[in-house]
């Protein structure tokens, strides 16, 4: 008789998600959390273009805790969104901005799917209350005694801003991405 083994396979974490009623993605999702003014926008800018220069599709979404404004007032798009579309996108020849009416803070769980078909990885600055993985930046002058880390969801590292080789192997090693 052979002793099944333990899998650690898709349909494994497809298991172990339900179980959490966690979605299962098909791509890695990381958050890089920290208090305002520590450096995570830095961090993952230069994180980007790392994997960016390895040919690695990479997704960003950034928290905002203020209310974001990515219209003019008084332009088409504007007056089209001020009349009540729900839904707004705007396009030019180098990119598109799709603008949705939300009546309650965001939700990441929705905004991932929009994104995750297109891209290898999606790194996300905030949400820490996500049960994402994520990697804590930490900056001994930039310390908030009020601000506390995830409470849910595997913390992979606490980092310098500046240690910007060391989220790029972390994210090699633990998720295959970037080599």
């Amino acid at each position: 008789m052979v002793a099944s083994q333990p899998s650690n396979g898709p349909s494994a974490q497809a298991e172990a998600a339900q179980d959490r009623d966690t979605p299962v993605r098909s791509i890695p999702v990381v958050s890089f959390v920290a208090p305002s003014g520590t450096g995570k926008t830095t961090l993952m800018a230069e994180v980007i273009g790392h994997l960016a220069s390895q040919r690695v599709r990479v997704g960003a979404i950034k928290h905002d805790a203020h209310r974001i404004e990515l219209d003019t007032e008084g332009k088409d798009s504007w007056r089209l969104r001020q009349a009540g579309a729900a839904e707004t996108l705007l396009v030019g020849e180098n990119q598109h901005a799709w603008m949705s009416a939300v009546n309650s803070g965001p939700n990441l769980q929705e905004l991932i799917p929009l994104m995750e078909q297109r891209v290898d990885i999606i790194l996300v600055e905030g949400f820490r209350s996500a049960g994402l993985p994520s990697i804590i930046v930490q900056r001994p002058d930039a310390a908030d005694e009020t601000w506390e880390p995830p409470h849910e969801g595997e913390i992979l590292a606490t980092v310098h801003p500046s240690e910007v080789d060391r989220v790029i192997e972390i994210l090699a090693t633990t998720f295959g991405v970037g080599r």
